[in-house]
C-alpha cells in the first residue's frame, strides 16, 4: 500500500491537490473501440450477439432461451434463504422503500391571477433498465438501491441484467433480492452487451428509457456512448471516501472506513483531511502495520484550518464525506459538493452502502460538483400543466399577442387574436 502525506498545504495549492488525488482514479485502458464494436454487434444481432459476447467474456455458453430467468426464479431463491440473511434483505430494503417515498415529487399547482392555473404532475418512467454486477461476486444491495427507488417511483417494468458466474447461474441471494423489489424481468447478460441491449432492444430484452447502475470501465463507457438514445445516470467509476477529522476522533474508525472503501477498487480515492498532526501519525502507523500486500493507496493530507478543509472537500467533491468532528451537523451547509454526507463517528459509510436508505449509487470522479445520487426522482419526469379560463386569457392576452410580434410570429399572434375578436381572418399554414 502507497501512504501518501500532504503537509504544509498553501492556500493555493487547494485545487492543484484535488487534481493529484484525482490521477490515481484515472481509468487506465480506454476502451471505447471495443466497447463501440459491442454496441453495433447488439444492435445489428440483438440475442445472438448478446450469446456470442457472453461467451467471449464471461466464459459461458447460454442458448437465446436461456437468457432471461423464469419468473419465479426470485421467489424460489428468496423462499430458500436462511433467517438471517432473508432478514438483513428485508430490513435494507424496509429502510430504501422508506426513504424513496420521501423523495418523490408531490404535483401541485397554484394560481398566479384569477382564472389562470400553473403547476407540474410527475408520471413514472414506464420501462427501466437496472445493470447489476455480478458474475465471481454478489451484490444483492445494488439490486435494492436501484431497484426499489424505480418501484416507488411507479416504474412498471423494471428490467435487470446481471452477469452470470461459473456455469451461467447467477447468485441466490442477488437473485432473491429482485423479489423483493418486485416487477422485475431478469437476464443473464452483463457488461457493455447489457447496456446496449437495454439502450436498443434485443428480440428478448427489452429497450428501456433509462439505464442505471454501477459497473466497470466497459459498463461506463457503453453508459456514455448511448446516452444520447437513452437516459443514463452517472458514469460510475473507482469508489472514494474522504474523512474530515478533528483532534478528538478515533484513528481506529478512520483507517478502517478507508480501507473499506479500498477493498472495492484499488484505484479508489482514499483520503483523510485533518488539521491534527497526531490524528495523522496515529493513522499512518495504523496503515503501515496493515498487511503490506494490501493494495491501492492512502492520502493524509495536513490542513492549516478549517477553511483550508472546507475548501478541499469542496475542491475534491468526493463521492463519500464523513465528517468525524464534534460540531458535524454545523458544517453542512458548508459543504457544497459531495455525493453523500455522513455525520458523525457513528454514520460510517458502510452504513450508508448497505441499509441506511439511500440509494449508493453516487456520483465519482469530481461529478459530485455537478450530480446528485440516485434516487426515486431518476425514474421519474414533470409534466408542467396550463390550465386559463376565460377571464384569466383576457388577463394575459394582451402580454401575449405583443411578445409573439417581437418576435416575429404572425400566427402566433394570430391564436390570441382569434380569441378575442381582434382577428378573424384564417390562420396563414
Amino acid at each position: 500500500m502507497l501512504i501518501n502525506t500532504y503537509e504544509e498545504i498553501g492556500q493555493e495549492d487547494t485545487t492543484g491537490i484535488a487534481a493529484l488525488l484525482r490521477e490515481q482514479t484515472e481509468a487506465q485502458q480506454d476502451v471505447t473501440e471495443v466497447v463501440l464494436s459491442i454496441i453495433e454487434g447488439v444492435k445489428k444481432n440483438g440475442d445472438a450477439a448478446l450469446v456470442e459476447f457472453t461467451e467471449r467474456y464471461d466464459g459461458v455458453r447460454l442458448e437465446q432461451a436461456a437468457l432471461e430467468l423464469p419468473v419465479s426464479a426470485g421467489r424460489v431463491a428468496l423462499n430458500a434463504l436462511d433467517v438471517k440473511t432473508r432478514g438483513a434483505l428485508e430490513k435494507a430494503a424496509e429502510r430504501i422503500e422508506a426513504f424513496s417515498r420521501e423523495c418523490l415529487n408531490r404535483d401541485w399547482t397554484f394560481e398566479p391571477a384569477s382564472g389562470i392555473t400553473v403547476g407540474q404532475v410527475s408520471r413514472p418512467l414506464q420501462t427501466v433498465g437496472l445493470y447489476l454486477p455480478g458474475g465471481r461476486f454478489a451484490y444483492p444491495s445494488t439490486v435494492l438501491m436501484t431497484g426499489i427507488p424505480a418501484r416507488c417511483a411507479g416504474v412498471k417494468e423494471i428490467i435487470c441484467c446481471i452477469p452470470p458466474g461459473d456455469g451461467g447461474d447467477i447468485n441466490n441471494v442477488t437473485v432473491a433480492a429482485t423479489a423483493l423489489v418486485g416487477g422485475c424481468r431478469v437476464f443473464r447478460v452483463g457488461g457493455a452487451q447489457a447496456i446496449a441491449a437495454m439502450a436498443y432492444g434485443t428480440e428478448t430484452v427489452p429497450r428501456c428509457l433509462m439505464v442505471s447502475g454501477p459497473g466497470n470501465m466497459y459498463v461506463a463507457t457503453a453508459k456514455r456512448l448511448v446516452s444520447g438514445v437513452v437516459t443514463v445516470d452517472t458514469e460510475a467509476g473507482p469508489s472514494e471516501i474522504l474523512i474530515y477529522a478533528d483532534a478528538g476522533a478515533r484513528a481506529s474508525y478512520v483507517v478502517a472506513d478507508l480501507m473499506a472503501q479500498l477493498e472495492h477498487d484499488p484505484h479508489a480515492l482514499a483520503a483523510l483531511i485533518t488539521e491534527s498532526d497526531d490524528l495523522i501519525k496515529d493513522a499512518r502507523k495504523r496503515l503501515e502495520a496493515l498487511d503490506a500486500d494490501s493494495k491501492g493507496s492512502v492520502s493524509l493530507l495536513a490542513s492549516a484550518g478549517r477553511e483550508q478543509s472546507l475548501a478541499l472537500i469542496n475542491a475534491i467533491a468526493p463521492e463519500h464525506l464523513e465528517l468525524m468532528v464534534d460540531d458535524a451537523e454545523s458544517l453542512l451547509p458548508s459543504i457544497m459538493t459531495a455525493g453523500c454526507v455522513f455525520l458523525g463517528p457513528w454514520s460510517a459509510v458502510t452504513m450508508g452502502d448497505y441499509i441506511a436508505g439511500p440509494s449508493h449509487v453516487l456520483p465519482t470522479g469530481g461529478s459530485a460538483a455537478r450530480l446528485s445520487g440516485l434516487s426515486a426522482l431518476d425514474f421519474t419526469r414533470t409534466m408542467n400543466v396550463v390550465s386559463y379560463t376565460q377571464e384569466g386569457f383576457a388577463v394575459d392576452a394582451e402580454h401575449a399577442r405583443l411578445l409573439a410580434g417581437i418576435e416575429g410570429l404572425e400566427n402566433h399572434a394570430r391564436s390570441i387574436e382569434i380569441r378575442t375578436g381582434g382577428e378573424s381572418s384564417q390562420v396563414e399554414v
